[in-house]
């Protein structure tokens, strides 16, 4: 987890400009094998657009591949950049802002721009630079130009080789997306617009249909600018609402230590290392007999305790739990996560 800078709002809460990088557990994690700045193996050609994006709405398909194992779940997404490509991206709505790789970015010779900015994480701050992108897409689907964090990404020596983090800020664009873990697939509703759309508060929000054996969960979204961030209610042994991240690029679970203490969660096992973007700490696993997001109860498992640097945030609802439901449908421009259907 990294941030560059948070604004404090007085009876509300706390934006972030460049948050939640973490990838909790990566370490555990197989790999996908290939170097850290060669293409990976997508069914995805970074030569040209796709016909027609910029037409008539239309469902759009983004090939994932979906890295778990029996504690840890990551996904992964193609994205090519200025025609090269594609790279294997953590699709990560933990992250408000979208990343790259110092060492793909100085190869792709992306134009850095700016000044350096220091980046507190897990275990260590370090100093993000920020580059232009004039042409990338995820999968076929253009994205639009903007200017992207980059960092030294840790290298995990059993996980998978990733370059960058695709984020809240560009998922929020599209209004929504639908990441269906068993197919190993995401959907977009069509193109993503100039802006994201305006979140309706989540008491107002039209929850419109639901697929049969869906569970819907309010969300608040909460925007800095261009950084954008999901939050979603936990209840732990009956208390809380705890404020989660909803944050798919975590591949376990996280709480925040000084509230695993508060709750009297039971440590389980020894502490071990929890790797991050560009640093890594000591996570020690704690579990959780009784949970619920919103009103869905979740089933009791061991998540990991690190402490967050982050005021207001409780934890990180990762793509361990996520992954569960088989689909999950983040609506961002209605407040709304869709589990299941």
């Amino acid at each position: 987890m990294l941030t560059v800078s948070r604004t404090r709002k007085p009876a509300a809460t706390t934006l972030f400009t460049l948050v939640l990088l973490l990838l909790a557990g990566l370490v555990g994690l197989v790999s996908c094998g290939g170097s850290a700045t060669s293409p990976a193996t997508f069914p995805v050609s970074c030569s040209g657009s796709a016909p027609g994006l910029s037409g008539a709405v239309a469902t759009r398909t983004i090939p994932a591949r979906v890295v778990h194992t029996t504690r840890s779940t990551l996904v992964l997404v193609p994205v090519c950049l200025s025609g090269h490509g594609p790279y294997p991206f953590v699709l990560d709505t933990g992250a408000t802002q979208s990343l790259v790789d110092r060492t793909l970015a100085d190869q792709l010779q992306l134009t850095f721009i700016g000044t350096t900015t220091p980046a507190t994480g897990v275990g260590c701050t370090r100093a993000a630079d920020h580059v232009q992108v004039p042409s990338w897409s995820v999968g076929e689907v253009p994205l639009r130009p903007q200017t992207l964090t980059s960092l030294p990404m840790a290298k995990a020596p059993d996980g998978p080789s990733i370059v960058g983090l695709l984020g809240s800020d560009v998922w929020s664009r599209f209004g929504r997306f639908q990441l269906d873990y068993r197919a190993g697939q995401v959907l977009l509703p069509g193109p993503e617009q100039a802006t994201a759309p305006s979140p309706a508060p989540p008491a107002a929000a039209d929850p419109g249909p639901s697929a049969p054996g869906s569970q819907r969960v309010p969300i608040t979204v909460i925007r800095n600018g261009a950084a954008t961030l999901a939050v979603v209610p936990v209840t732990i042994d009956g208390l809380g609402p705890k404020r989660f991240a909803l944050d798919t690029g975590s591949s376990n679970s996280v709480v925040d230590r000084n509230v695993a203490q508060q709750l009297s969660l039971q440590p389980v096992g020894r502490p071990r290392n929890a790797a991050g973007v560009s640093c890594s700490a000591m996570s020690q696993p704690v579990h959780v007999a009784s949970w619920r997001v919103g009103a869905v109860a979740l089933p009791a498992q061991n998540v990991d305790s690190i402490a967050l640097p982050i005021p207001g945030l409780d934890g990180l609802l990762g793509s361990d739990v996520l992954y569960r439901f088989g689909t999950v449908t983040i609506d961002y421009a209605a407040s709304s996560l869709v589990l299941g259907g």
